[in-house]
């Protein structure tokens, strides 16, 4: 298996006071007591710097995202850690002519191709499938291409430029970089033969659907390389243009790329990063014996979301922050889209029903039992899962998966606006008690803070960075000690 680690996507759910990141973490309750206070508040201003009295802690922008209806409880992966696989191999291959003159014949230059699109996913099926980018366009936004499977979770594919080359068809000068400017390929007038890194994916699940989708930076590289530095920046934020939302087309029967054996089929998808709607912002083939179906999405659900994330005592200076880690999906829809003709682009009618609440734990960092509560309602405790002990770290070490499912709750009652969530910690020994954990008043250090989902947590004694907060310069900007 692959495996790539993304230092920040982000979890920073900051500091909730009695946990326990490593089992040799002591707990006291005059500890916790001074701590929340004046000491907490003086190790992470050492930390991070002098807290601004007008900063909050809700770093979340409301974004609505959509994804196809899982056969599954829920839209959002549930997938158990030895099940969420994204085993893949790279590569890189050499696309012929013939595949760019389907493509520029298919998707004509400066035209509105957006009639064509449909909303759809694809079903994965019992052999392998190969995907690789074929063309580039001239775009200023900068963007990663991602693939959600259902049952298993969301996984990179692959970034603007990495490793993408091209040169113009019958000739025999060196291939040319594509990068992640504005030229694109565009500049030649094409066609082309283009040198391609490939991802060939195996052993997914079969028969579910598999969506793609963009994430787009559009301030271009400049504002990625921020977001990299600063996820929790809203200004940074990528949005999603996805294959569910009519941002994406598929055409089908494209030539296969030379060399492959009998049997192989080939769909090519175009995407649009903006509004010009010629949907050759990012052009992919993906291949397979045969190629994975494309099916009509005619239901999706439309839902917000928010991550929060605690620390425990600061006067550790632990600051890996990943002692609770839960996600809530809000204002969830159920969008069924009703068609007249089987080709139609457009919808004739739009049916929406309401959606519960829906809240996720990813981790659970700390030692001790934790229970959740969204207003004056406890909606789950580390204690009811019978599999692990309250006294387990879970899902924080190098490795960890981003899609792991340790529970699910009802979230009715949910505030986005309020961020109406605290938890309580059960401490056990001389010092037995339960401590309520806020969510955090605007200027005071914080015990818990919301990011965006796309936000990935650290691992256990790997420090959040200084950068993410905007803070007075901290005296250490490192972030691992």
């Amino acid at each position: 298996m692959i495996k790539k680690n993304f230092l920040v996507f982000g979890s920073m759910a900051v500091m909730g006071l009695a946990f326990m990141s490593c089992s040799k973490d002591l707990y006291s309750e005059d500890a916790v007591n001074e701590l929340q206070d004046a000491t907490y508040a003086a190790n992470f201003e050492k930390r991070y710097g002098k807290i601004d009295p007008n900063q909050t802690w809700d770093f979340t922008t409301g974004e609505t995202t959509y994804s196809p209806v899982s056969s599954g409880s829920s839209t959002r992966a549930v997938a158990s850690a030895a099940d969420a696989n994204f085993d893949h191999t790279e590569g890189s291959m050499t696309i012929q002519k013939e595949v760019s003159e389907f493509m520029f014949n298919k998707l004509p230059k400066g035209v509105d191709n957006s009639a064509m699109g449909k909303r759809f996913t694809m079903k994965i099926g019992e052999n392998d499938f190969t995907i690789v980018p074929i063309f580039q366009g001239c775009a200023s936004y900068f963007w990663e291409l991602w693939m959600y499977v259902e049952g298993v979770g969301h996984q990179k594919i692959w970034t603007k430029g990495d490793d993408l080359k091209y040169r113009k068809a019958g000739t025999t000068g060196e291939f040319k970089k594509v990068g992640y400017g504005t030229d694109g390929m565009k500049s030649d007038g094409g066609p082309y033969e283009v040198l391609a890194p490939t991802y060939t994916y195996d052993n997914l699940p079969v028969g579910a659907s598999m969506t793609f989708y963009l994430r787009v930076w559009t301030g271009g590289h400049d504002q990625y390389l921020k977001f990299q530095a600063n996820p929790l920046d809203e200004s940074n934020y990528p949005i999603e243009k996805s294959s569910v939302d009519l941002k994406m087309l598929d055409i089908q029967e494209a030539p296969v790329p030379n060399g492959l054996p009998e049997g192989y089929t080939a769909t090519i998808i175009g995407c649009e990063d903006a509004n010009d709607k010629d949907f050759e912002d990012l052009v992919f083939m993906v291949y397979g014996m045969p190629v994975p179906p494309t099916q009509r999405v005619e239901k999706v659900v439309e839902e917000k979301s928010k991550r929060y994330i605690m620390e425990d005592l600061g006067d550790t200076d632990d600051f890996d922050f990943n002692d609770v880690v839960f996600d809530i999906y809000y204002d969830r829809k159920l969008i069924t889209y009703i068609y007249n003709n089987a080709d139609d682009a457009e919808p004739s009618d739009i049916k929406r029903e309401t959606l519960s609440n829906l809240g996720v734990v990813r981790a659970a960092g700390g030692t001790l039992n934790f229970n959740i509560k969204i207003g004056d309602k406890s909606v789950w405790a580390k204690s009811n899962v019978t599999s692990i002990k309250t006294t387990d770290m879970v899902n924080t070490q190098n490795g960890y998966n981003a899609n792991y499912v340790l529970g699910e709750f009802d979230a009715t009652g949910y505030n986005a606006t309020a961020n109406n969530v605290s938890v309580t910690v059960e401490t056990r020994g001389d010092n037995e008690g339960v401590f309520v954990i806020p969510f955090p008043k605007k200027g005071t250090a914080p015990k818990i803070v919301a990011v965006p989902v796309i936000t990935d947590w650290m691992t256990e004694r790997t420090k959040v960075p200084t950068t993410w907060f905007k803070t007075e310069s901290a005296s250490d900007s490192q972030s691992n000690e």
